[in-house]
């Protein structure tokens, strides 16, 4: 038999402090539901928080309430990339994020979505 392959090692990239070992798959808010359990990445814009919970409009017009990392900064832009365990449909715990500016072409972002959990999801996992 073959040898085992070993577990990749944990990476964290230096710019956006992420877990690079295990990719999260980009999903918008319709693809959420496809994901409860498991990390993800998800683009939103910011429309309310309250310090523990931010409201965001995804790239589908979906609204999601992240649970925001205890004792981290907030986020501090208007667009903000979420890393996170999706909890329901419409929920996400952060694990990370990074702020992506106050402009911020959501339509590309969601046909990239589409695209990257659709016909061509091999090339992104």
């Amino acid at each position: 038999p073959p040898p085992a392959r070993a577990a990749p090692p944990h990476v964290v990239s230096p710019i956006t402090q992420m877990d690079t070992s295990a990719p999260a798959p980009r999903v918008n808010g319709e693809l959420m539901a496809r994901f409860v359990g498991k990390k993800v990445l998800l683009v939103g814009k910011t429309e309310t928080s309250d310090g523990s919970t931010m409201t965001v409009k995804t790239s589908d017009d979906k609204m999601v309430t992240v649970s925001l990392l205890a004792g981290a900064a907030a986020p501090a832009t208007s667009f903000v990339e979420f890393e996170g365990m999706v909890d329901a449909a419409d929920r996400l715990t952060e694990t990370n994020h990074v702020d992506f500016g106050n402009e911020f072409d959501m339509y590309t972002y969601n046909e990239l979505a589409k695209e990257a959990n659709g016909r061509s999801a091999a090339l992104f996992m």
